[in-house]
């Protein structure tokens, strides 16, 4: 079943046209080379979260993990990082412009230097050596209504004891940043992990039945990751502890 689940994934990301090739004005597009490690777009109806019940915030650029790892031997935490990365730098660029689409040598251009600059250790995530921290689910905060309720925990110094990753199904990493500001918990230090680093691959790049992360994998198997109780949902099947 589960090999159905993630045929059915690859049709919706293989197929998908996506609404940002209708700006197309000169015809070309993805022939800068780039686009062979691109899996297509998911079409805004499949961009949806059931455990989170959202629409997730943008339209992610999915990248195919087994065929980068081959060209450039990348490993799980490398391969996470460009996507989220790149996925980022886009999000930035056309919160900067009024179109939605990358010309080809764009498009080259920020693959290239995202790629270099996770293959010379920069990271998106940084979490201090330690040895646990605390993860809530923001989707499911909201959810279940309990914003005020998790406000007061953070006022409490609930989460200053360990690192506080937020996480997201559906936020952009600029959208949780938004959120965290409309909520007057910019100045708490959460870190985020948001709808960018999830994937069709596992960390042993084999497909897996819907978009998740390996947290574990990206931070240090030593780590204790304690997820924050659910209020209604039951444990986010996008996060594998």
């Amino acid at each position: 079943m589960k090999y159905l689940n993630f045929l059915a994934l690859l049709i919706l990301l293989g197929c998908s046209t996506g609404e940002v090739r209708k700006d197309l004005d000169d015809g070309a597009y993805r022939t800068s080379g780039v686009e062979q490690f691109f899996l297509a777009e998911l079409p805004a109806w499949a961009n949806f979260s059931a455990a989170s019940q959202c629409v997730k915030g943008s339209s992610f650029q999915y990248l195919n993990f087994p065929k980068l790892a081959s060209a450039y031997q990348l490993n799980y935490l490398q391969l996470i990082e460009l996507q989220a990365q790149y996925n980022e730098r886009l999000e930035d660029y056309f919160r900067s412009t009024s179109k939605r689409f990358l010309k080809p040598v764009e498009e080259s251009a920020f693959f290239s230097n995202t790629l270099e600059q996770v293959r010379g250790g920069i990271r998106s995530l940084k979490i201090p050596s330690v040895r646990e921290v605390d993860v809530v689910w923001v989707d499911d905060v909201i959810f279940a209504k309990k914003i005020a309720e998790f406000k007061s925990k953070v006022r409490a110094g609930r989460y200053d004891r360990n690192p506080t990753i937020l996480f997201s199904s559906c936020f952009t990493k600029q959208g949780l940043v938004q959120w965290m500001v409309e909520n007057d918990l910019e100045e708490a230090g959460f870190f985020s992990l948001s709808a960018e680093w999830l994937s069709p691959f596992g960390s042993d790049l084999t497909p897996r039945p819907a978009l998740s992360i390996e947290i574990k994998k990206i931070l240090s198997k030593d780590i204790k990751v304690n997820l924050e109780k659910p209020y209604q949902l039951a444990q986010p099947p996008e996060l594998i502890l």
